[in-house]
């Protein structure tokens, strides 16, 4: 964890505004009609060491550096070299070898709420430089807690830190929920990345800047109101009841996303028990929700109120909400409750007595339905329940609890239509027995950072715009069952700032990853695992220790694991020849188990151009696994890992092996159809590069000829695609994966960057 100082001042002072004597940059200076920016620094006065009094910002605070040895951070006031501008700038050397290190700032408590992004100017030694930003508001700075991740510098240069000067412009929208914008304490500089090198930086500011209000805008959430699926969201972390401004902004994003229900976080204790104040703000919100066609129901998400020793303040938080309603009007009654109560993150599920945990939350569960249904107030009040998938798993707990609930909120969280229906179809059947309803939700955070999931288990990746596609998918699948009733998102503070397009970490190719070729497959190639026909083809052999990317101190030469291999098209598909040697042949498990055998794990990115730059992988991009199978009852086979697919196309693969004195040979088919299934509506498009690399490498010709291939589904000459092909060992059944052998020295799981390239001639 990355630590700061403990800065011992007071943050009380505020700025004296028309003290100042600074001309804003043109880059910096608002439209008429918009806030003025906060200049934070321009490094012209003030010191870099000594005395607190003498390292003084533009806020009348201080700056300064933190480390821990051997790492190390160095400032120095240098002369400013942006063209156009002069006097200094700050240059900040830096060295992260273990410990920490970093620049900070302090911000004096200003006021940034009416702006919307963070601006500095920077330029690198060598270029290449990577740091993460990070904002902290007073409090946080009094509690000596660190600052919020706004993220890596490449999320705002997606080229990087260059050796001629850039602007950096941080959007705060997504990090309103996190700090207080209205009372800011520092901005800091991490250095987390092992190295060292130097980097200057001017101009630091807060500014209300239209490009990012344009992106924010292009890039905001929309969907469009379906007869068949209404729209929920959770809301835990803004408070639409005290704070106007946060109130207009959720019932705005609930029109523009067609969201007809929203679960709102209101505290633990009883709304009878909240001040006066706050019960009138309540009511308020709730008729100007009710006004915008937004129905509003109390969340809570406290794993111990499955206990039975807490039940009580369960049936007082209720209870609280049905005695609120019986003195208000019905616009200003909450429409009921939801919850999401987690039995099985607390201690009793594992290690207790998971059956006597589960009886009580059903009887809990059951108490409040007869709480409910005792109330005639004349219209319903909703009694919902968050589940996770796995629910399956205790069909008759499961039963229990829905048959007490109104609806089950599914916590189906995966990124592909096909993932999300197979996950809920167990509860929508059930549901459907029993005449209740099934909302089926889905996840937008980002949920690698936080770690708390895979990326296959948010659409923080993907972006809006292809959740919205899958959801469509799953809505069609659904539309017809009388139990389906819509999609809930989670969560409204990380949905409203999902982007439109994908979301994901860029890198640039290092370009020393061998590229590969594919020459024309003769007519009618036998599909046999005898591999002389072979002969004439453009083999790539892999037999050396720097090709072993896991386990290289098992690895005991080129015996003991290496491969050949070879690929061949027609404009039906593509042709692998493996011929891999292996000293000791072990594969005991089919499907997903196969990667504890010897196997081949193959990686293919269908969509070379569309994705160039993207650091993880995406729906174009497959994880194969090739087993030889063990030469008697357990025939070879093809697996795919990801991504998801209908079973049914995998049939269309063909795979075939033999035996050989020092190993194996494979031979695979993998149908054009087959491996262009998942670019959906993406196909035809024209290739976007967001690091512009790749335009640079690719002429425009090929651009086209990507595209038509994408189109058509078939394979054409001068076609590219991402190829890795990677051996893995296993010597005993006991001891799964040895080590792995690959085509890409670099190799990294899922990150289509460190692939090979293979052209088709």
């Amino acid at each position: 964890m990355v630590r700061r100082p403990v800065i011992l001042i007071s943050l009380g002072l505020i700025a004296l505004w028309a003290g100042w004597h600074w001309k804003a940059p043109s880059s910096l200076r608002s439209a008429q009609g918009f806030p003025p920016p906060i200049l934070v620094d321009d490094f012209e006065t003030g010191e870099t060491q000594g005395l607190f009094a003498q390292r003084k910002n533009r806020l009348d605070a201080f700056q300064g550096t933190w480390a821990r040895r051997p790492s190390y951070t160095v400032i120095t006031k240098v002369a400013d070299t942006r063209p156009g501008s002069s006097g200094k700038a700050l240059r900040i050397e830096y060295q992260k070898l273990g410990g920490w290190c970093g620049w900070y700032t302090l911000l004096n408590g200003i006021n940034a709420s009416k702006l919307n992004a963070l601006t500095f100017w920077v330029r690198g030694e060598k270029g290449g430089e990577r740091f993460d930003i990070g904002l902290a508001d007073n409090r946080m700075q009094d509690l000596e807690i660190d600052a919020v991740y706004a993220g890596p510098i490449t999320a705002f240069l997606p080229q990087g830190v260059a050796t001629h000067w850039q602007q950096v412009k941080v959007p705060l929208a997504g990090l309103r929920s996190d700090i207080d914008l209205t009372r800011l304490g520092s901005l800091v500089l991490w250095f987390r990345y092992e190295g060292k090198g130097a980097i200057e930086i001017d101009d630091v500011a807060f500014i209300y800047d239209q490009e990012v209000e344009e992106i924010q805008k292009a890039n905001a959430p929309r969907a469009k109101p379906d007869p068949r699926a209404a729209r929920f969201s959770w809301v835990w972390k803004y408070d639409p009841v005290n704070n106007p401004q946060i109130r207009e902004e959720l019932l705005s994003f609930c029109g523009q996303t067609a969201i007809g229900t929203v679960f709102v976080y209101l505290g633990e204790d009883p709304i009878t028990r909240m001040p006066k104040e706050y019960q009138k703000n309540l009511a308020e919100f709730l008729q100007a929700a009710h006004s915008k066609g937004v129905h509003v129901e109390a969340l809570q998400g406290n794993p111990l109120w499955a206990l039975k020793e807490h039940h009580p303040q369960v049936f007082d938080w209720v209870g609280g909400y049905l005695e609120f309603n019986r003195e208000r009007p019905q616009e200003e009654r909450i429409d009921g409750v939801s919850l999401d109560i987690e039995p099985y993150l607390t201690s009793d599920w594992e290690s207790g007595d998971r059956e006597k945990l589960k009886s009580e939350f059903v009887e809990l569960v059951a108490q409040l339905r007869k709480m409910i249904d005792g109330e005639k107030q004349g219209h319903p009040f909703i009694l919902g329940l968050a589940v996770p998938v796995f629910y399956n798993r205790e069909p008759v707990f499961e039963e229990a609890l829905l048959k007490e609930v109104d609806y089950f909120a599914l916590m189906d969280y995966y990124d592909t239509a096909i993932d999300i229906a197979d996950n809920a179809r167990f509860h929508i059947d059930l549901a459907n027995r029993l005449g209740k309803k099934v909302v089926v939700g889905v996840e937008t955070q980002d949920l690698v950072q936080m770690g708390q999931g895979k990326r296959r288990n948010t659409f923080h990746e993907e972006g809006w715009l292809e959740m919205e596609r899958q959801l469509s998918q799953v809505v069609d699948l659904f539309a017809k069952e009388l139990s389906f009733g819509g999609v809930a998102i989670h969560a409204y503070d990380s949905y409203r700032l999902l982007q439109k397009g994908r979301n994901v970490p860029t890198r640039e190719r290092s370009g020393k990853v061998p590229a590969l070729k594919a020459l024309r497959a003769p007519p009618g190639v036998a599909l046999d695992g005898e591999i002389g026909e072979w002969a004439g083809a453009p083999w790539y052999t892999v037999n050396q220790r720097t090709q072993v990317v896991y386990g290289a101190g098992a690895w005991a030469g080129a015996h003991d694991l290496s491969c050949k291999i070879a690929a061949g098209w027609d404009e039906e598909a593509l042709y692998l020849a493996l011929d891999v040697t292996d000293n000791a042949l072990v594969q005991e498990k089919r499907g997903a188990e196969m990667w504890e055998g010897d196997h081949a794990e193959l990686w293919l990115d269908m969509d070379l151009d569309g994705d160039y730059s993207e650091a993880v992988n995406s729906s174009d991009d497959f994880q194969l696994g090739l087993s030889p199978g063990d030469f008697g009852q357990l025939k070879p086979e093809v697996f795919v890992w990801v991504p998801s697919v209908d079973p049914k196309s995998l049939a269309q693969v063909q795979i075939a092996a033999r035996k050989q004195p020092f190993g194996y040979t494979l031979e695979v088919r993998l149908p054009a159809k087959f491996l262009f299934q998942t670019l959906g509506k993406r196909v035809g498009v024209e290739p976007k590069d967001p690091q512009g690399t790749r335009r640079q490498v690719i002429p425009a010709v090929e651009g086209i000829l990507q595209s038509q291939v994408l189109s058509s589904q078939r394979f054409q000459a001068g076609f590219r695609m991402g190829l890795m092909l990677d051996g893995s060992d296993s010597d005993e059944a006991r001891q799964p994966q040895k080590c792995l052998i690959s085509t890409s020295g670099e190799r990294q799981w899922g990150d289509p960057t460190t692939f090979n390239i293979l052209e088709l001639e």
